[in-house]
């Protein structure tokens, strides 16, 4: 193949550097999104990380302080420089020196503080934020429990248990004491007591409950049994449930592994998948040498601060710098047979397939948009990442001195939905919620949806009953709700049926929590919440879950100081739905394809040939009256698009009907440009080849302009 000379050879060398220019600004584009990519996940890692060992070494210095508290005081009691009947004011003077300590006291085995005296215990204990002196022995046989046990026979940190004398969970630390020879009462062997302090189990919670893990991280304490001492489920530590039987319920692998390396003392990164609920984590974990516990933090991937928006952004870019390229390519190719119809054509209908696939690649990155989180709301599929979300405003609710907030576990599940409007649908299904029976007795068993359009919200009582320690109440509902919907991407859109959920007693500060343990799935992709078979004709459902929304109503609604005069979590139900692009293509785009053939055959049968002229009937009148009538058809199915669809803006199908329009025109005014007498290069040149090349790139190439303006 020889090398263009003379034009060709200038199109070849323009398109060369236009090649090398485009594909350059490509890779930089693609080197520059994966840097940032890069550079944002190892400084969100590297910021979770380093929060997870200061809170470990934090941690860790505590407790040693408390151990090195109760050490002194076995010390002294086994020197003899603290007489036994001088325990009880230098257990006082510890907490007046040290009031963040939450107790302490020294218990003796039998007849060891006194021959006459079976039990003796005094202990100080934080109630109502003051200590207080307790005997353990006036409430309970403390020798009988094993942190007792233990404590006379070694020192160490205890697995967190309830106290019966606190009344709270506790981290206890306990270290045996012997009396010197002329106190001690007895000729038992061993220890004559243990010296116990204590670190109470909300202390602890609160240290990790303060790490900035986003909205619904969070992080949690295991002893070296793997035992909880914090978490935000506090069901776990309440039942003392270990990591290892929450691995052995979920059968998942990776937490196993967790289990098995903090038990180990080891620290590190691992990642994780939860089947259960869908969302990806990295766990950080790592040793508190002090207790043998480990601290992990749990971070989800979703709420990394990627900013998925401007990734998007320079996808597109990226792929106008490839299609530019690719089109370089295609006119270096064809400029070595510039003569040649095939290689013509074949450039032709090769730069109109390479704009198809730029625009297809873009609606795959629109259609990618279906994973995201909703705006200004946080999804909620984990029970953990749902108290931890709410921990922040249970804390500004106390501080502004609201009534102490009310959880009332609520459920969704939807049977059936129909759009009514383009703007208003109805959905009907049951929803129920738990009511603690030591919940106040007048507060209300009703809900009610805000959205909703009055006379046309039905709600009837199907259930009440008891079940353990709450009562559960479902109603059946169907109700019509306003949700303005944005159609400026028709028809290659998204739209999430948002259900908000409140209760009645505004005045109450009651907060609705997803009833999470009622779905056997919660992974958002499973479709928690919807009946199965559930579709919408036209749509394809993706996902459902709830997401809590901090809404700032800018009043208190009547109430005088109402938790909703700020921010307030607001439970939403959401089912996110993908158009079928398929029944959207033919029922909107096909006529636009067909008025195009026919235009492009119009345009294939335009000859200045009297011969051929005569043979297609080609007159101007007839290519103008044909046009005309191709218009007025096009016009009114854009007319019908929007009169269904009532948009507030122009739709981005629209824009392929403007360019129908344009095409119409230019096809007309070919005609009348091919037959005129003056000569013209552009229209002339082989029998009006130049337009008849350029048809498909043109229209193909002003689509995917119109693409990228709506989408970038």
């Amino acid at each position: 193949m020889c090398f263009p000379a003379g034009r060709a050879r200038l199109l070849f060398m323009a398109a060369l550097v236009v090649v090398v220019v485009a594909f350059g600004i490509a890779s930089g584009l693609a080197w520059v999104d994966r840097s940032t990519r890069l550079q944002t996940t190892e400084a969100w890692q590297s910021e979770i990380q380093r929060e997870a060992w200061d809170a470990a070494d934090s941690l860790t210095r505590d407790l040693s302080r408390l151990s090195d508290l109760a050490d002194a005081i076995a010390f002294e009691l086994a020197d003899g420089d603290l007489p036994v009947a001088g325990i009880e004011e230098r257990l006082e003077a510890l907490v007046a020196q040290h009031p963040q300590v939450f107790g302490v006291g020294v218990m003796f085995r039998h007849y060891a503080y006194n021959p006459e005296r079976r039990l003796h215990a005094p202990y100080l204990v934080k109630q109502d934020e003051v200590h207080q002196l307790l005997q353990v022995e006036d409430i309970y046989d403390y020798t009988e429990h094993a942190w007792f046990q233990q404590g006379i026979t070694s020192a160490g940190w205890i697995e967190p248990f309830f106290g019966e004398a606190s009344q709270a969970m506790l981290a206890l630390y306990c270290v045996p004491f012997r009396l010197p020879e002329e106190e001690r009462t007895g000729d038992h062997d061993g220890a004559d007591g243990t010296v116990c302090i204590d670190y109470s189990i909300e202390d602890v919670w609160d240290l990790v409950g303060d790490l900035d893990l986003g909205h619904t991280g969070y992080a949690f304490v295991i002893t070296g049994e793997g035992t909880y001492v914090a978490h935000p489920r506090r069901e776990y530590v309440r039942h003392g449930l270990t990591l290892f039987d929450i691995a052995d319920q979920l059968d998942d692998p990776e937490m196993q592994r967790l289990a098995e390396q903090a038990t180990d003392r080891r620290s590190g990164t691992l990642t994780h998948s939860n089947e259960l609920t869908g969302q990806d984590s990295r766990i950080f974990y790592s040793p508190i040498t002090a207790a043998d516990w480990s601290l992990a933090v749990v971070a989800f991937t979703d709420e990394m601060p990627f900013d998925l928006g401007e990734h998007k952004r320079r996808q597109i870019l990226i792929t106008i710098a490839l299609i530019v390229g690719a089109t370089g390519l295609v006119t270096l190719v064809v400029s070595f047979r510039l003569d040649a119809l095939p290689m013509l054509w074949g450039g032709s209908f090769a730069l109109a397939l390479l704009f198809l696939i730029g625009v297809a690649y873009i609606w795959r990155l629109e259609f990618a948009e279906v994973g995201r989180d909703p705006p200004e709301a946080v999804m909620l599929v984990d029970r953990a990442g749902t108290e931890s979300y709410l921990d922040g405003y249970l804390e500004e609710a106390d501080r502004q001195r609201f009534e102490a907030p009310i959880q009332l576990p609520t459920g969704v599940f939807v049977k059936s939905a129909r759009f009514e409007t383009p703007h208003d649908f109805v959905i009907s299904g049951i929803v129920w919620q738990r009511y603690p029976l030591n919940d106040p007795a007048d507060l209300r068993r009703e809900i009610f949806f805000p959205d909703a359009i009055p006379d046309h919200d039905e709600r009837e009582e199907l259930f009440r009953y008891r079940e353990g320690n709450s009562e559960v109440v479902g109603w059946f509902f169907k109700t019509s709700v306003r949700q303005p919907s944005d159609y400026s991407r028709f028809p290659v859109d998204i739209k999430t049926l948002r259900l908000r959920i409140w209760h009645p007693d505004i005045s109450r500060n009651v907060v609705l929590v997803p009833d999470l343990d009622a779905y056997r799935l919660i992974h958002p992709t499973s479709l928690p919440g919807v009946e199965l078979g559930f579709g919408l004709p036209g749509w394809q459902v993706q996902r459902s879950f709830f997401a809590y929304r901090f809404h700032d109503y800018r009043s208190d609604l009547g109430v005088g100081g109402g938790a909703r005069s700020g921010e307030f979590p607001e439970l939403t139900y959401h089912v996110t739905l993908l158009r079928n692009i398929t029944d959207a293509f033919i029922s909107n785009q096909i006529p636009l394809f067909v008025a195009a053939i026919m235009l492009f055959a119009m345009l294939m049968i335009d000859t200045r040939e009297k011969d051929r002229a005569s043979r297609h009937g080609f007159t101007t009148s007839q290519v103008l009256g044909t046009a005309a009538a191709i218009f007025f058809i096009i016009l009114l199915a854009h007319i019908d698009v929007r009169r269904r669809y009532a948009p507030e803006q122009i739709m981005y199908l629209e824009y392929f009907y403007f360019i129908t329009y344009f095409t119409v025109v230019a096809i007309s005014i070919n005609a009348f440009m091919l037959t005129a007498v003056r000569k013209s290069r552009f229209f002339h040149y082989r029998d009006n080849l130049i337009p008849k090349l350029l048809f498909w790139p043109l229209l193909h190439g002003a689509f995917f302009v119109v693409t990228v303006y709506a989408f970038l």
